[in-house]
């Protein structure tokens, strides 16, 4: 009877209470899974706040513009005196827009231009007088060539006086009425009235020679004089050059003035930047770029090269995300209004802008995918199918940095990433 109220099983684990020979299940395989899922996810957090990154992102708000941005700057060094440009006005490429004033340069002209005219007088006196002085030589020498001709006629005839004279003294002393003595006087001043005839023919040949090289002496002259004109116009031009381009400030660009960097009276060097110039002859879809503005409390967080990324306000972001781009330009001061509202051409927007503080000035220069409808890279897959149009008010974000998860809960651990 008690067999048949009892279990069958519970008869047997009561018969045999202990089964050492059978393993004990302290956790099922669904236990498992999820242990070894909490570990997965685990080790993934950890990994990724070491080796993950936070990025900090400050928000912008600007404009799109399709004309390149440049900066004309000072070619020298010296006190800007007149700076020719406004903003709004359209400049050509090679325009004067400033005078730097050139003291120095300016002096050393009038040097040279003083030095000049003083060898124009110099050849003009040599002109003028040089041939006159060379006249009265030439009479001079005629004369001296005149008395030296008659002077070898009188010794010559003179040498015939003594060579008949020597020829009567032979005769009276062979009769003996003479001495030797007296021949041998007579001999040696034959012998010096042939010298001196010789001596007076080189004398005329000299004369000769002294006119001849009477008017080649004048005419080197003329032309040794003429050479230093020559170099020093050569000087004045060289200088008068180097004081236009010194002096004159030309642009490099053709477009319309959007800031004044500078004004006058200000002592600049070379390279100081003087305003800001849109190229308006470059404004296509490829040359798109933002300008954005930033707080003047976060202006010098911005650097070139960080990451930007951009939304035209007729796109939705929600939708096709943001056009990827970089840094490309940073003020070094904030703008002014006036220069804000040339690029932004938008009173409200610039206002509110300003609402905050002056802010800096950024251009951002978008990534190119000439798969995508309107020619630049969005963080979507192709972006919208509209094109991006210049004027188009915009707003986005500048990376400013970049950071391991890990600090941000445990600080002492940024001097282990050296992020200090």
């Amino acid at each position: 009877m008690a067999a048949g109220f009892f279990r069958k099983a519970a008869l047997e684990k009561l018969s045999t209470p202990e089964k050492l020979d059978q393993l004990i299940k302290i956790t099922g395989p669904k236990a498992w899974i999820a242990l070894t899922t909490i570990a997965l996810l685990l080790c993934t957090g950890i990994g990724w706040a070491f080796l993950g990154t936070v990025k900090t992102k400050l928000n912008v708000t600007g404009v799109l513009l399709g004309g390149e941005i440049h900066e004309v700057v000072s070619t020298s060094q010296g006190q800007l005196v007149d700076l020719k440009v406004n903003i709004g006005q359209e400049i050509q490429e090679g325009d004067v827009v400033a005078v730097i004033e050139q003291p120095e340069l300016q002096q050393e002209i009038e040097a040279v231009k003083a030095t000049l005219k003083e060898r124009k007088l110099e050849l003009e006196q040599l002109l003028s007088f040089g041939n006159q002085d060379t006249r009265l030589q030439t009479e001079f020498i005629e004369q001296q060539r005149t008395s030296i001709d008659l002077q070898i006629e009188t010794n010559k005839k003179n040498l015939n006086f003594l060579k008949n004279q020597l020829q009567t003294e032979n005769d009276l002393l062979e009769k003996g009425l003479i001495t030797r003595s007296q021949i041998m006087n007579t001999e040696q001043q034959i012998e010096s009235a042939k010298n001196s005839i010789e001596s007076l023919k080189a004398q005329r040949v000299q004369t000769s020679s002294q006119k001849l090289n009477l008017g080649f002496d004048l005419e080197q002259r003329i032309n040794i004089s003429k050479q230093r004109i020559a170099e020093t116009v050569r000087r004045q031009k060289h200088l008068e050059e180097r004081y236009d381009i010194q002096t004159n400030i030309r642009s490099s660009y053709s477009g319309q003035v959007v800031e004044l960097l500078t004004d006058k009276g200000i002592v600049v060097g070379q390279g100081t930047p003087l305003f800001k110039l849109k190229n308006q002859n470059s404004i296509t879809g490829d040359k798109l770029h933002g300008v954005l503005y930033i707080p003047s409390q976060d202006g010098k967080k911005i650097k070139v090269g960080m990451e930007a990324l951009v939304v035209p306000s007729t796109v939705q972001p929600q939708e096709y995300g943001f056009m990827k781009g970089k840094v490309t330009y940073v003020s070094d001061f904030p703008v002014t209004q006036q220069g804000m509202m040339t690029s932004v051409k938008n009173d409200q927007l610039v206002r509110s802008l300003l609402s905050m503080g002056a802010p800096f000035e950024v251009y951002v220069e978008f990534e190119k995918d000439p798969n995508s409808p309107s020619g630049f890279k969005w963080t979507s897959a192709e972006g919208p199918q509209i094109a991006i149009n210049e004027g188009t008010s915009c707003m986005g974000k500048i990376t400013v940095d970049k950071e391991p998860p890990a600090t941000i809960v445990v600080p002492a651990l940024k001097k282990f990433f050296d992020l200090y």
